[in-house]
């Protein structure tokens, strides 16, 4: 093993033994050209998994992950983007019940209001390109990490949303 896996390997497992999701995301980015697609999708594996965890201890203890919280932001993104994973494979129900995880266990509105529009759209069956065209706002400058800035429409799909509940059922595309 070359002395830059070593150092990869080793930075990932102190990362992981310190519930460190940023550093985790930081080895991707900073190294991203130098990853073989096995390496990456490692990581990637830890933090989802460290992800979860902090979830699972969120839930248990019945706090709301915040966005103003180092550790607990890259939680929610590395969430958000296990979500979309399953959106863009048209995992509808999957996606909407993560999105909806998402929703009830964050602090700040504009998140919670973001990921209940997501959960609408993902309830609805809308492939996840007709979502961004249709329903987002979607600026050259990506200042976050998820989707936060809609059309009007939007909120259209939200209402109908609740007052028709979801189709979907357990295991539907």
């Amino acid at each position: 093993m070359s002395e830059f896996l070593v150092q990869i390997r080793e930075k990932s497992i102190e990362a992981v033994h310190n519930g460190d999701i940023k550093a985790l995301y930081e080895l991707v980015e900073v190294h991203n050209n130098e990853l073989n697609d096995d390496i990456e999708q490692g990581l990637y594996g830890n933090i989802l998994e460290l992800a979860l965890e902090l979830l699972t201890n969120a839930l248990e203890s019945k706090d709301k992950l915040s966005l103003l919280n180092e550790q607990q932001k890259y939680t929610l993104r590395a969430l958000y983007e296990y979500a979309i994973s399953h959106y863009s494979s048209q995992h509808f129900y999957d996606a909407k019940a993560l999105f909806e995880v998402l929703a009830g266990t964050a602090k700040e509105k504009n998140f919670i209001d973001s990921m209940r529009i997501h959960a609408a759209a993902a309830g609805k069956e809308i492939d996840i390109d007709s979502f961004i065209d249709k329903f987002c706002i979607v600026n050259e400058k990506l200042d976050d990490f998820y989707i936060k800035d809609f059309e009007k429409e939007a909120q259209n799909l939200l209402t109908k949303a609740k007052e028709t509940g979801s189709p979907l059922k357990k295991g539907h595309k």
